[in-house]
């Protein structure tokens, strides 16, 4: 009995010191509370619901609020670029609650099984090696070595991925981060030129030049990359690897980009 007071009144003082924290910070910057609250609701809702949202607004619309005149709430169309429809700002992407990890998570899975069992396996062992891991980066490292080839002439270069690879590894303090990239591309004699190597003719493959050579048998001997195998899409690892990540409090920056 005695512990579950103690407990109790723990909890109270928490309690109490929070709405203390909260109450100094809306009296020295009413603005700067309510950004903390709407930040915190964008962290945890996933949607608001009409109703909420009608009583949000009708709540910034009173005159006795102390942040009128300075906040307004509308509803707004917002564009496919990102920008509001009402006060034309440039809205920032919010980050995916762990309802919408969940799902996506289930969906990439049930995409690789539906592939065949062995990469739907495959794909979910990624999965439980990755969440054992640190990693403050993912790369798609197709996409990064495709990047910015779009002209006569341009080819698959390993020699882009090895530069960013570096650049996070100092950007991180030394942390290795993690490299997702096709097992044709570290083990071939001849690398496709294309981004699906599946069905590129022969005549369309190149050797790697002799830095590309030294790079790939770098890699083929690191830890830190995970060679997805044939016939499975390297984009379902390296979007399942930033999920499971920060599941687990990683970080998971990255992904890909081609052009």
């Amino acid at each position: 009995g005695s512990q579950r007071w103690r407990r109790a009144a723990a909890e109270t003082e928490a309690a109490e010191a929070e709405e203390a924290a909260e109450a100094a910070l809306l009296a020295a910057s009413p603005d700067g509370w309510l950004r903390s609250i709407l930040d915190e609701l964008q962290q945890s809702v996933e949607e608001l619901s009409p109703a909420s949202a009608r009583r949000l607004r009708a709540e910034l619309a009173r005159d006795h609020t102390p942040f009128a005149p300075a906040w307004r709430a509308s509803f707004a169309d917002v564009t496919a670029h990102g920008v509001c429809g009402v006060c034309g700002a440039d809205l920032s992407a919010g980050p995916l609650v762990p309802a919408q990890r969940a799902r996506l998570r289930e969906g990439l899975l049930a995409a690789a099984a539906a592939r065949g069992p062995l990469h739907g396996l495959a794909l979910r062992a990624f999965g439980e090696w990755v969440s054992r891991r640190g990693y403050k980066y993912v790369v798609d490292g197709a996409n990064v070595a495709y990047r910015n080839q779009n002209y006569d002439g341009g080819r698959f270069s390993l020699e882009q991925v090895g530069l960013l690879l570096d650049e996070l590894r100092r950007r991180s303090g030394g942390a290795a981060p993690l490299l997702v990239l096709p097992k044709v591309y570290l083990t071939a004699r001849l690398v496709p030129n294309h981004t699906q190597p599946r069905v590129v003719p022969s005549k369309e493959r190149a050797a790697y030049s002799a830095a590309e050579a030294a790079i790939a048998k770098r890699l083929r001997g690191s830890e830190h990359v995970w060679a997805v195998p044939d016939g499975s899409n390297d984009d379902w690892y390296w979007m399942l690897a930033t999920l499971v990540l920060a599941d687990s409090g990683g970080g998971g920056g990255g992904g890909g980009g081609g052009g």
